[in-house]
């Protein structure tokens, strides 16, 4: 089976493509709305590099947040569009909950982090054993305050994520009596992640249904501005 997948949810693009007898990822850093110059010519070089055209592509896949306002828009809508151009099924599944897969047996919670801004984190935490792997919370808009009751039984933690460094440190304050281990695990892990979880959910659950669209935690910057007016109209 022949596999595109993208994630777009942060600043960093990462396109991976996987055949019978290739397997490459490509990362680009740059802002969120770069993403929409890049992803297309890179989906393109990945197919040459392979060689096979986008006909050829079996299955197709994202992640959906949550993330990137911007970044999650045109990763989503790009192979929506593919999707539909070229009769494929689509898959999408959590940002948070891919990175964590990357922990393939960890002896404690795993906490997966993107930084949110503001202060704020995007939060998912797991618990990964050798009798599977389950979410022991759902993927949150919050602070370490928010992991208190979710770690209270785990005397060990490994953060994970591209910001998994950054937020350790505040987490280390709160728990200082928990072991806290940092891995930023690469761009080509969550890929890795990213292809296992496409296809694992497609071969159990199918396409996403039509209306499947990015995950958001929070309103935007430009949904809070129009509230912001529309609530001082109102009050004249």
């Amino acid at each position: 089976m022949n596999i595109l997948v993208t994630d777009t949810s942060t600043q960093a693009l990462t396109v991976a493509l996987k055949t019978e007898s290739f397997f490459e990822t490509r990362t680009a850093e740059g802002r969120g709305i770069q993403h929409s110059e890049r992803l297309m010519p890179i989906v393109l070089e990945l197919c040459a590099d392979a060689g096979i055209s986008t006909k050829d592509i079996d299955l197709l896949g994202c992640t959906r947040g949550p993330g990137s306002f911007t970044g999650l828009r045109i990763g989503m809508a790009a192979f929506k569009g593919m999707a539909y151009a070229l009769d494929k099924p689509l898959v999408s599944v959590s940002t948070l909950e891919t990175i964590a897969r990357c922990v393939p047996y960890y002896e404690g919670a795993i906490v997966s982090v993107i930084d949110a801004k503001k202060q704020r984190w995007y939060l998912g935490a797991f618990e990964s054993t050798a009798d599977g792997f389950k979410r022991i919370m759902p993927d949150t808009d919050g602070t370490e305050a928010d992991l208190v009751e979710v770690l209270k039984d785990y005397d060990k933690v490994l953060v994970t994520g591209p910001d998994a460094k950054a937020f350790a440190e505040p987490l280390k304050a709160l728990f200082s009596d928990k072991t806290i281990v940092v891995d930023t695990i690469s761009y080509k892990a969550i890929s890795t992640a990213l292809l296992s979880e496409v296809q694992t959910k497609y071969e159990m659950d199918g396409a996403d249904d039509i209306g499947q669209g990015p995950v958001y935690l929070r309103k935007s910057d430009a949904e809070v501005a129009l509230e912001e007016r529309l609530k001082e109209k109102a009050n004249g």
